[in-house]
C-alpha cells in the first residue's frame, strides 16, 4: 500500500446521511463495499444463508448452552443485515441481489467441527474488516462500527472456544486436523485479491486502514499461533487458495 494513498485521505469532515456534500467517489465506494457485504436482509442470498446456518446451529450444537449461544449469534447476524440494509437505503440503494462472493459460505457444514471452523475462522475475518470501519468519514457506518466489531469478536471467540473444546479429545483433534485444509484457505481468500484496484481508494477514504494483503498477513500472524496452540498443523498459506 503506497503512503500516497494515506496522505491523500481527506480529514476532518464527517458526512451524515443524505449530505449533499458527500463526495461521489466516497459514495460509490460505500455502495460497493456495503453491496458486497454479505449481511443484508434485502438480499435473498443472505436470507437463504441465514436459514442454512440456523438449521445447522440448532442441529449440530452438542448441548443446550451451546445452542443458546449460537441462537444469540444468529440474532446478531440478522441485526447486522438490517443495519447494512439501512445504510444502503440512506445511500439510495433499496435492494441488493448480489450473490455472496466469499465461497467459504458455500462450503458444506456437515459436522460440529465444520461449524466451529466457520465461526472461528470465517467470523474472525469480520473482526479485521469491521475494525477498520471506525475511521470511515460517513456517520451512519462510523457510528455502528464499534458494535459490529464487538459482535464479530463474540462470534469468532465462541467459534474458537468451541474448537478448543473439540480438540481436547484425540478424535476431535483428528477431525479438526482433517478439516483445517478445507477452512483455512477459504478464510484467507475472504480478504480478496492482493492486487485489488480498490484497496488504495478504500485507504484514502478511511474505509480500510490497510489493503487486502496487509489485512490477510495480519490475520495469518495472529490466527496461525492460536490454531497451533490447539495441536493443529496449519497448512501452507498459499495451498488451495483461489486469490493470491
Amino acid at each position: 500500500m503506497s503512503n500516497a494513498a494515506v496522505k491523500e485521505r481527506p480529514v476532518g469532515q464527517i458526512y451524515k446521511e443524505h449530505d449533499p456534500q458527500l463526495p461521489e467517489e466516497l459514495r460509490a465506494l460505500l455502495i460497493r463495499v456495503m453491496s458486497k457485504h454479505l449481511e443484508n436482509v434485502t438480499n435473498p442470498h443472505y436470507d437463504r444463508l441465514l436459514i442454512k446456518l440456523w438449521e445447522r446451529c440448532m442441529t449440530l450444537a452438542p448441548d443446550p448452552e451451546r445452542k443458546r449461544l449460537l441462537a444469540k449469534l444468529m440474532m446478531q447476524e440478522v441485526e447486522h443485515g438490517v443495519i447494512t440494509a439501512q445504510i444502503l437505503k440512506g445511500l439510495g440503494v433499496d435492494k441488493v441481489e448480489t450473490p455472496i462472493e466469499q465461497y467459504l459460505f458455500d462450503l458444506p457444514i456437515d459436522t460440529w467441527c465444520d461449524l466451529c471452523y466457520m465461526h472461528a475462522l470465517g467470523d474472525r475475518v469480520g473482526m479485521y474488516i469491521g475494525e477498520n470501519w471506525g475511521d470511515v468519514p460517513y456517520e451512519p457506518l462510523r457510528s455502528v462500527a464499534p458494535r459490529l466489531h464487538r459482535d464479530e469478536v463474540f462470534h469468532a471467540t465462541l467459534g474458537y472456544q468451541n474448537l478448543t473444546a473439540l480438540c481436547q479429545t484425540p478424535e476431535g483433534l483428528a477431525e479438526a486436523q482433517r478439516l483445517i485444509h478445507k477452512w483455512w484457505p477459504a478464510a484467507l481468500d475472504m480478504f480478496g485479491a492482493s492486487d485489488s484496484k480498490f484497496s488504495e481508494k478504500y485507504v484514502k477514504w478511511g474505509i480500510r486502514q490497510s489493503g487486502n494483503e496487509e489485512l490477510r498477513h495480519q490475520y495469518i500472524s495472529e490466527t496461525r499461533p492460536m490454531l497451533e496452540k490447539l495441536g493443529l498443523v496449519v497448512p501452507d498459506d498459499e495451498a488451495n487458495r483461489r486469490y493470491l
